[in-house]
């Protein structure tokens, strides 16, 4: 069930929907490669309603697009995907120039309980114990996460996000190297019990910390 969509911007196509469990009804609907097929061969129960309600989404949407991936980072054969889910929801962006990365994330205990190895003192001081601000904290990181495209990223050091007044932008910083950064900006909604973050990278790899 599409629950909202087009949130992304004029160049891309975006949406997130209700996360179905009728797995007859999805493989009917859903229009499957053999890439697709192959991986829900090899899938839990969990994994393949992850996977068919991704390609429920882009149908609904209206895209014709094929996935596949690249060392677990989805991929498809025109333009760029970001594809996001949490146990009850499903969401991507697909543009066909800009990579954009998408995040969406239950608001729970759980952030309290990884926040002292995710989140600077800064971070902290900022969003202290309230849930909803350290799961966009979260939903940030894991947006640069995915952007950058680098396995061994550390979410407390390497990546900074900076203080954010509501329905403001959120700026973030990648320290990638000894005094080398990328920055990102991202937008931030929440719908239902959870919060998604999507966004792109605007600076470039030259500057310097």
């Amino acid at each position: 069930m599409l629950l909202v969509s087009n949130f992304s911007g004029q160049n891309s196509v975006s949406g997130i929907r209700k996360i179905t469990q009728d797995e007859k009804e999805l493989y009917s609907y859903c229009d499957l490669s053999d890439v697709d097929n192959m991986i829900l061969s090899h899938s839990s129960l969990a994994r393949r309603l992850e996977i068919l309600n991704v390609r429920a989404l882009i149908k609904e949407l209206g895209l014709n697009i094929r996935i596949q991936y690249k060392e677990r980072k989805p991929i498809c054969d025109e333009g760029f995907i970001s594809i996001s889910h949490s146990d009850e929801l499903a969401g991507i962006i697909w543009s066909r120039e800009t990579e954009y990365s998408l995040d969406i994330e239950k608001i729970s205990s759980r952030m309290l309980r990884i926040s002292n190895r995710a989140f600077s003192v800064e971070e902290h001081t900022f969003a202290g114990a309230d849930l909803r601000k350290l799961t966009i904290l979260w939903n940030c990181k894991e947006c640069v996460y995915k952007l950058a495209n680098n396995k061994g990223i550390d979410f407390k050091k390497q990546i900074q996000v900076l203080p954010f007044n509501e329905n403001d932008k959120i700026m973030c910083d990648y320290f990638y190297d000894t005094n080398r950064k990328r920055t990102y900006v991202f937008d931030y909604k929440q719908i239902l019990d959870h919060t998604y973050v999507w966004g792109k990278q605007i600076i470039s790899n030259d500057t310097k910390r």
